[in-house]
């Protein structure tokens, strides 16, 4: 009875631990903040699939990036989840890199810098999960 129950358990653990995210085998994808620009622009990645985000801030000045609508819908990895603000934004000081892993269902997705007079400039950008 217990052989039988044991069973059980790891069966119904199984559907579980797949759907987790291969974080490992993410692939990679540059996202580059410059001196009002976000590159590339549009962004593409595969939607419903784990990708990895690498943000580089490439001025020398602090950047912000904010994708509220991308951040929100998306399955962020537990560990980045942090450093990404309720209002899904974060700030990248000069020459900073930051990779965060996530799973974006399907959509166009607007991003663009917090900062006013740095999207005036330009610095916006369209994330695209296709």
């Amino acid at each position: 009875m217990r052989l039988m129950m044991l069973l059980l358990a790891l069966l119904a653990a199984t559907p579980a631990a797949a759907q987790q995210p291969e974080w490992r085998t993410a692939p990679e994808y540059d996202v580059l903040l410059a001196p009002f620009d976000i590159a590339p622009d549009p962004i593409r990645i595969p939607a419903n699939r784990p990708v990895k985000l690498r943000f580089v801030n490439q001025g020398q000045a602090t950047y912000s990036f904010s994708a509220r609508d991308l951040f929100g819908a998306a399955r962020i990895r537990p560990r980045d989840a942090d450093f990404v603000g309720p209002d899904g934004h974060f700030r990248l000081g000069p020459g900073e890199r930051r990779t965060i892993a996530l799973v974006v269902p399907p959509g166009r997705y607007r991003a663009r810098s917090a900062n006013l007079l740095h999207r005036l400039l330009g610095m916006t950008g369209t994330i695209v999960a296709e």
